[in-house]
């Protein structure tokens, strides 16, 4: 099935009173909010009739001023007690969804795009839509992306007697230890996308549910920023001619926001 002929809300999370990195959301990086990149993206697609609407949940104006070079015009704002440390996101959605209901709208999907995850491919968010629409049975389709260094038969406790040990009996690292003899494959979800059916939400109580449909993705577009560090890896991407294709589509956007 095309990705437009789903009606299928694009949902940005963006809580203000980041603790570990302050105002994350709306750090600059390269010049450009956080958040603006995850907009941005959102805000294309919906030209392109992938998404039937975007919806920015934050409970702060200033968010909202932060990204209005992106042409998102909403002043929708998340009550108070939905966005605490503790509030989880379900619950943001679900206010989110009752509150277009109340305005007669419905949508069959919601992709929950996380402003940490700021770099997406317009086709991968396509095809996530076509993966949950063509499996009746899926309720989630998560991008995720290989892992090679990371591989868990490399991840390790430190045991009772203070010696490292595998953390899982099951894989258990191999001496000499390369990379490209671990098997199986293992993959991680990037947070970059989350695409759920409305009813697993509104029924469940869960984005991701129980049959998770992975959409593998390139590390690239796997950048999840939660430290102060990742912000440097995330400038050392943009800056670097390998991936200046990849970062094309936000070109404008970068020169609203210089102007």
């Amino acid at each position: 099935m095309e990705a437009f002929l789903v009606n299928t809300l694009a949902f940005i999370p963006a809580r203000s009173g980041s603790k570990g990195v302050i105002d994350k959301n709306i750090r600059n990086l390269n010049g450009i909010p956080l958040l603006a990149y995850s907009v941005h993206i959102a805000q294309l697609c919906f030209k392109q009739g992938i998404f039937s609407d975007v919806l920015v949940s934050t409970d702060s104006k200033h968010y909202l001023e932060k990204i209005k070079q992106t042409g998102y015009t909403k002043q929708y704002i998340r009550p108070r007690e939905l966005a605490q440390d503790e509030s989880p996101t379900i619950d943001a959605i679900i206010h989110a969804i009752n509150d277009y209901a109340k305005k007669n709208i419905f949508f069959d999907n919601v992709m929950i795009l996380q402003p940490t995850s700021p770099f997406r491919c317009i086709q991968d968010i396509k095809k996530s839509i076509q993966v949950l629409e063509s499996n009746p049975l899926t309720t989630c389709v998560a991008s995720v992306f290989k892992l090679s260094d990371h591989h868990p038969r490399r991840i390790k406790l430190i045991n009772k007697d203070g010696f490292l040990d595998d953390f899982c009996n099951e894989y258990k690292e191999p001496e000499p230890s390369r990379r490209q003899d671990f098997t199986p494959d293992a993959f991680i979800r990037s947070g970059s996308i989350y695409l759920t059916k409305t009813e697993q939400i509104m029924k469940q109580k869960l984005i991701r549910g129980k049959y998770v449909k992975p959409l593998e993705i390139s590390e690239f577009y796997s950048v999840n920023i939660d430290e102060e560090v990742d912000f440097f890896k995330a400038e050392a991407l943009i800056n670097s001619n390998k991936y200046k294709k990849e970062l094309d589509v936000f070109d404008k956007l970068k020169l609203k926001y210089d102007a």
